[in-house]
């Protein structure tokens, strides 16, 4: 599989970066986060209605890109890069998801600014049964939720959400409409302050199933993978603005960079980078062209790329010194989205219970 870039997926990186670049500086996503949606509303078009961006691996036949996940993937590592506080991993992932279930009929509002999000159990969690189950409706395809889900990201803004339920005594995928009867929430304050996230509760709320415990899995696969590529954009943004400093930056008379031991801390980071960001793109490959090695390689990517995130933001902090850990600097930023990526999706613990029998072990 060849993970270098095509000349067209550079030309998007391309496109993103420098509209990202203008629109999706430092003080401007600080001044997005304390807006009352927690977003640039009108970036947010300009990155679903003019760029089309949430329909990129959506079908032309459905007036999307007609592209795959691994050009998804590219976006994702430039919005992780900017800390863009927008809901774009949640809904390209809702996309993704309806896609590959046939459930066509849901997806132009995701293509035109609507804001999907994913409501289920963690990775790894053995509780039974989930937290929301489901009582059969008159129809055969519809059910009646019932039950409550925790930290949904993007749960308080989204327009369609997937929610994971128990269905016959199996997991089952169902969308349910944001604006359905008795659906409420509840705005939950998250460390990464670039995020937004919902309590969920559902009391009897039409959802419409789109698929079985593969749908469930599936969904769960490709939130993995689009975790760990704007890890690993955020990862490489952080890196760059470390060795900036070091560059520039005058102490005991000579310039950081020209300490051998820093030099080495950051060589041994950009390896980690690099290293994650191989897996993430193999990852967001298996999502378009092998799907059944996604229970192995979607943990796997989320588990390295978060840990490499880590990695990164603390040396960050260490090498930037005091100003660090100032409002005025990203890097307690940068070390608030590692936290956040390492214990949402799925810890550490929990992906290596998951990816454990997945890989044969």
């Amino acid at each position: 599989m060849d993970l270098s870039l095509s000349e067209e997926q550079r030309d998007l990186r391309d496109a993103v970066r420098s509209l990202l670049a203008k629109h999706a500086s430092a003080e401007a996503v600080r001044t997005a986060i304390a807006a009352p949606t927690g977003r640039d509303e009108q970036l947010w078009a300009q990155l679903t209605g003019e760029l089309g961006l949430t329909a990129l691996s959506v079908p032309e036949q459905h007036d999307g890109a007609g592209a795959s996940f691994a050009e998804v993937a590219v976006v994702l590592e430039e919005v992780g890069a900017a800390l863009l506080p927008v809901p774009y991993d949640s809904t390209v992932v809702v996309a993704e998801v309806l896609t590959r279930f046939g459930r066509t009929d849901l997806l132009p509002p995701l293509g035109d600014g609507a804001v999907g999000a994913l409501a289920q159990r963690e990775p790894g969690d053995r509780s039974w049964p989930p937290h929301v189950g489901c009582v059969a409706s008159r129809n055969t395809r519809s059910r009646l939720l019932t039950g409550v889900q925790a930290a949904v990201i993007d749960g308080e803004a989204a327009d369609l959400l997937l929610v994971a339920a128990v269905d016959g005594g199996a997991e089952a995928l169902f969308a349910v409409a944001g604006d359905a009867a008795g659906l409420s929430r509840a705005a939950v304050p998250l460390m990464d302050q670039t995020r937004q996230a919902a309590d969920l509760r559902l009391e009897r709320v039409p959802g419409e199933r789109v698929g079985g415990p593969d749908a469930v899995a599936f969904a769960r696969d490709v939130a993995a993978v689009a975790t760990a590529c704007e890890a690993v954009g955020t990862a490489r943004r952080a890196l760059e603005r470390t060795v900036d400093h070091l560059r520039t930056r005058v102490q005991f008379g000579r310039v950081l960079g020209s300490f051998q031991a820093l030099r080495h801390r950051a060589a041994d980071l950009f390896t980690t980078v690099e290293a994650a960001a191989s897996t993430a793109r193999y990852a967001a490959c298996a999502v378009a062209t092998a799907p059944d090695e996604l229970p192995v390689v979607a943990p796997l990517a989320k588990l390295v790329c978060a840990q490499a995130l880590t990695d990164v933001a603390a040396e960050a902090i260490q090498l930037h010194g005091g100003i660090a850990i100032t409002w005025e600097h990203d890097a307690h930023l940068w070390f608030k989205r590692a936290a956040h990526v390492q214990h949402t999706g799925g810890s550490p613990e929990q992906l290596r219970r998951q990816l454990a029998p997945a890989a044969g072990l």
